[in-house]
Formats: structure tokens, sequence, C-alpha cells
């Protein structure tokens, strides 16, 4: 179960990069407002992401990941750097993690108050999202 999850983890660090006017380069993580929550994969049952005011984590049915977590074990850590970089618009949140000279990108958009579209450039696949209640 855990392969699997550093699997998904892996996988879903891995897509396109943006341009927005909103901008932050240090180690904290601001999602905004509008996509704070549970969000499930549509077609995949069990696979998701948590949005906090500080925090994005990877969901795998009850087991979470979470990226501040991951910072705060590197921020102090010698010879490792650790940033992140953050776009956030009314209708979409880019965000860049660089960690042990790996670099993971995410970019979400707002399709409707319920659901959004993480931007896979990469492969050319658009995942959906749903908000939990």
């Amino acid at each position: 179960m855990k392969k699997l999850l550093f699997l998904f983890s892996a996988l879903l660090f891995m897509s396109c990069s943006g341009d927005d006017d909103s901008s932050s380069n240090d180690t904290s993580i601001n999602p905004p407002s509008w996509i704070q929550g549970v969000w499930m994969r549509e077609d995949l049952e069990g696979f998701g992401y948590e949005f906090t005011k500080d925090d994005i984590c990877s969901v795998l049915y009850n087991t979470k990941s979470c990226n501040k977590a991951s910072i705060d074990m590197w921020i102090n850590a010698p010879n490792v750097e650790v940033n992140v970089y953050e776009e956030i618009s009314d209708d979409r949140y880019f965000i860049e993690i660089t960690s042990l000279n790996f670099t993971s990108q995410l970019e979400f958009i707002k399709v409707s108050s319920t659901r959004i579209k993480l931007s896979e450039l990469l492969t050319e696949v658009d995942i959906f999202y749903t908000l939990q209640q």
C-alpha cells in the first residue's frame, strides 16, 4: 500500500507550468479559498487531494500524504534546496515544489464551485475532481 501511495504521489506531482499574476517564492503553501476542501477524482475511486489554508495533501483512500510535513522535514537539512512557488487567480492554482533536487508541479483549473481539473500537459490528459461534502 505504501508503494502504491508513493507511486500515486509521484505521478500526480508531475504536471505543467503556467503563468499568472499572483505568486510567492518561499516555503509556505497557500491554496486559495475557492479550492480548500477535499476533492476526489471522478474517474477513479479513492484518489484525490485535500487543500487546507496552508497545505496540499494527496489522498489515497483513507491515507494522506501532505506536502507541508515533507517541507518541514527538509527545510533545515544541509545541502537540500526547498522552495515553493505559487500562482493564484480566481480560477487557477499553480504550485511548484522543489526539494531534494526534484521539482513537482500541479495546475488546477476551477471548472465550477464543485468541480476542478488537474491539467496534465505532459500527457495531454485532464483529470477531473469533485468537491466532497
